[in-house]
Parts: C-alpha cells; sequence; structure tokens
C-alpha cells in the first residue's frame, strides 16, 4: 500500500511530466514543478533535494511505464513473436504519445547506464521470442531510427508514414505465423 509521501511524490513525478508535454526539458524548474502541482517548493523539496533527482525519477517513470505497457501488449498477442509485437505496439504507443523514451534520454544523457540495461534486458526477451534475430534486429533499429530523427529533429517523418512503418514492422511478426 502507496504511504501519503509515496502518492505525493508520484503526484510530482506525474506533474513534471506533464509540464515536459507541454515545455521544453530545459525549461523545467523546481519553483515551475512546486507551482504546477500546487505544493511549496518545499514540499517538493522534502521529496526531492535536488532538480537532478527529480529527473532521475522522471526518467525511471518513463521506463516503468514503457516496460509495463509492453508486458501488458504483449500479453494481449499469441504465438511466435508475441513479445515483440508488444514492443512495436508499446514503442508506437510512446512515440505517438510525444516520444517519452527520448526525454529519459535526454534527461540521463551523461548516464545512460539505468535505461541501457532496461532496453537491453527487453531486448534479449525479443531474442527469444520465436522470430529470427536478424528480423528481430531490424525492428529495434528501424524503432530506434523513429525515435532519434524525432529527437534530433533530423527529418522526422508524419504521423501517415511512422504509422505505415509500425504496420509493416508488425506485419514482418506474423510472417509464416497460423495462429
Amino acid at each position: 500500500m502507496l504511504t501519503k509521501a509515496d502518492l505525493k511524490r508520484a503526484h510530482i513525478i506525474q506533474t513534471a511530466i506533464h509540464y515536459l508535454n507541454e515545455h521544453e526539458l530545459h525549461t523545467l524548474t523546481l519553483d515551475k514543478v512546486a507551482q504546477k502541482a500546487s505544493i511549496s517548493k518545499g514540499g517538493l523539496l522534502y521529496h526531492f533535494n535536488t532538480k537532478d533527482e527529480l529527473l532521475l525519477a522522471i526518467a525511471h517513470t518513463i521506463m516503468a511505464e514503457f516496460v509495463d505497457s509492453f508486458e501488458a501488449l504483449s500479453k494481449r498477442e499469441h504465438g511466435i513473436g508475441k513479445r515483440t509485437r508488444g514492443f512495436i505496439l508499446a514503442s508506437q504507443k510512446d512515440f505517438e504519445a510525444g516520444a517519452w523514451i527520448n526525454i529519459a534520454i535526454q534527461i540521463n544523457q551523461h548516464d545512460n547506464q539505468a535505461i541501457s540495461i532496461a532496453y537491453e534486458q527487453l531486448l534479449e526477451s525479443l531474442l527469444h521470442d520465436g522470430l529470427e534475430p536478424s528480423i528481430v534486429h531490424m525492428i529495434r533499429l528501424t524503432i530506434d531510427g523513429l525515435y532519434y530523427s524525432k529527437l534530433l529533429n533530423i527529418a522526422p517523418v508524419s504521423k501517415e508514414v511512422s504509422d505505415s512503418v509500425f504496420q509493416q514492422l508488425l506485419q514482418m511478426t506474423r510472417k509464416g505465423d497460423e495462429t
């Protein structure tokens, strides 16, 4: 059961995430988050001693929500490639919601070890999904490319193109699947 402090902490993190949905990462301040969360700055500092602590909590929350989405979507799928389809669907959901994984990467740009470990574990599970490893790698690298294109603003694709790409990736996981 969550304590009152846990609930307040979660509220602050979600408020900061909502702030980032409307503003650039570099504009986030503890004062702005406290104001948007309707708490005092001292109340915020009780839960997060520094902006860096809050940012790490945001990145952790984003990754945890992505993994939870991946697990839930994977459970809805059946047959060979079900975890890979869950990964594609979770990525598409995140991408359409604003590519939050990119925010987590930006937050941890100097130390991506936690994100890297979580991502590597997820990818390792995809390699044991019954698909050819080269197919899994092509899917992963295509999704990475969509994210990096958006993150770096290098020829980002339209929603129609990204939707088509995600659909093609899903088709790659169903070749020869009779389920």
